[in-house]
């Protein structure tokens, strides 16, 4: 039988494992999407209706469950369930994973999307937190999870088939109170890299959702200060869409788009 000291080494050598990241991006390459940041227009709250939303949201999230079937085999060897919520109390921007498999958006968040692409790249990057576990390291650490306490969209969809879409009443907060967990650059990187391949994979167009990165990254966008967590602890704004560019092109010559392993550093 095992003993602590053998737990231990198991525990560490799984850490030095490799994961699935981001290749390295060159500082060219950063800055040349810093330039694409400055020529990009700043975001713009958009005039749909709140059903609009909500059916957009169902579609994508649909959309993507599926895709990410294979990659969630491959990641955490079984199955996998997503509810997608939105919540419409707040224009602040916020997007967070929580829970099992939860992912929610607020109204804010939708309003800053204008295509499907760029909402496809927002759950992508959620469901690339869960896909790599970071919630569950989290707890590892010492952090809290929290949940959001109802919803109004939800959209529960294991794999094989969208299990059930229903509408209900709910007051979820997604606000700066609302327990939300604090990832590492590293693990925002990870979620960006796995959210690229799930948005390519539901058949979504990388450089339109990439633009949303672009705006998002404006000094004026709307995202900002409203939303303090939302791009708190992503990478530098210039290197965010510079890996999404570079994910992008490894996607397209990729002959099986399943997501690569690294070891760290590499």
């Amino acid at each position: 039988m095992a003993g602590p000291a053998s737990t231990l080494l198991l525990l560490l050598l799984a850490g030095c494992a490799a994961r699935t990241a981001p290749p390295a991006v060159s500082d060219a390459e950063v800055e040349d999407a810093r330039r694409s940041i400055a020529a990009a227009p700043p975001p713009a709250a958009q005039p749909r209706p709140a059903e609009e939303d909500a059916a957009m949201l169902g579609s994508v999230a649909q959309r993507l469950a599926a895709a990410a079937e294979p990659v969630c085999a491959a990641q955490l060897n079984r199955a996998c369930g997503f509810v997608v919520r939105l919540d419409p109390s707040t224009t602040t921007a916020r997007a967070a994973a929580h829970g099992q498999g939860q992912v929610t958006l607020t109204a804010g968040m939708l309003r800053l999307v204008e295509t499907e692409d760029e909402l496809a790249a927002v759950v992508g990057h959620e469901f690339g937190h869960h896909l790599a576990g970071h919630l569950g390291r989290q707890r590892t650490r010492g952090a809290v999870a929290g949940t959001v306490a109802s919803a109004v969209l939800g959209a529960v969809v294991p794999f094989g088939g969208l299990a059930g879409l229903a509408l209900g009443q709910g007051a979820a907060e997604l606000g700066a109170g609302a327990a939300r967990l604090a990832y590492s650059k590293a693990e925002e990187r990870e979620a960006d890299y796995l959210g690229a391949y799930l948005v390519a994979r539901a058949g979504y167009d990388l450089g339109r959702a990439g633009n949303l990165w672009a705006r998002l990254a404006r000094p004026e966008s709307a995202a900002r200060g409203g939303a303090a967590g939302l791009l708190a602890t992503h990478p530098a704004e210039a290197e965010r869409l510079a890996a999404w560019r570079r994910a992008a092109e490894e996607i397209r010559a990729s002959p099986d788009l399943m997501p690569r392993r690294r070891a760290a550093g590499s």
